[in-house]
């Protein structure tokens, strides 16, 4: 039976091979591919041959290497540029760091740290995601446990996932991705639904999932989180019942 995840990952060693390391580049490229084989999969394709055919219009990866080097860093600003402008993420910002609470700032703090762990030049949800499980949030954690997810399956899938970048020195102060400033935005929005007055380690983890489209989404949905469950499971942690222990 055809495994969607497993191509995505095979077809992502394969474009690092070819030498398309630079982790920006291959996470807007992977973004493009996984967006032609949605579009398709609603147009009734099977699995199969909506990967094939999107691989196929993204073009093989050493030719896709000869057009980086041929264009270097200009097109992939450009592309980012237009790809922010016309999903609507160009201008998201990240809500200000007094409106997090203790723990979702140490995620914060430690996403990046995990982006240089994997030698990432940008912070992404994945980071972000990893950054959470360490952020030693006891709600967060009690919600994980009642979902039955664990850090080390979570870490695993992210580690299947992603590629590591080329060793290059990173730069000390990393930009967040537009996905990881959205997620970030809906954990926000995820506090003040719930009437919280600052985005906990729990919004975030929400703010993860309902983004969508990013790493951190994909491991969580495949590891059977539902976004309708984690909101149940911190309604619970949040607003325990009266005379609960």
């Amino acid at each position: 039976m055809f495994d969607l995840e497993k191509a995505i990952v095979q077809w992502r060693h394969k474009m690092f091979a070819a030498g398309v390391r630079a982790p920006v580049p291959l996470e807007e490229l992977e973004t493009h591919l996984r967006e032609d084989i949605e579009q398709q999969l609603r147009a009734g394709t099977e699995p199969a041959q909506a990967f094939e055919l999107a691989v196929r219009q993204l073009g093989e990866a050493v030719e896709l290497n000869e057009e980086f080097k041929k264009a270097g860093n200009g097109k992939w600003i450009l592309f980012r540029k237009l790809r922010g402008i016309l999903l609507g993420d160009n201008d998201i910002q990240i809500p200000a760091l007094e409106s997090f609470e203790q723990a979702a700032r140490r995620t914060l703090a430690l996403a990046p740290e995990e982006a240089r762990h994997f030698n990432h030049a940008f912070v992404g949800t994945e980071h972000i995601l990893l950054g959470l499980l360490r952020s030693e949030s006891t709600s967060l954690s009690n919600v994980m446990r009642k979902l039955g997810v664990s850090s080390a399956a979570v870490r695993l899938g992210i580690e299947r996932i992603v590629t590591a970048g080329s060793g290059a020195e990173v730069s000390t102060t990393l930009p967040f991705t537009p996905r990881a400033r959205r997620a970030l935005l809906l954990a926000s929005q995820e506090a003040t639904k719930l009437n919280e007055r600052q985005v906990r380690a729990e919004h975030v983890f929400l703010g993860l999932l309902r983004e969508g489209g990013g790493v951190a989404a994909r491991v969580l949905k495949k590891l059977g989180v539902p976004t309708e469950s984690a909101r149940a499971e911190i309604l619970k942690e949040t607003n325990p019942p009266p005379g609960a222990s």
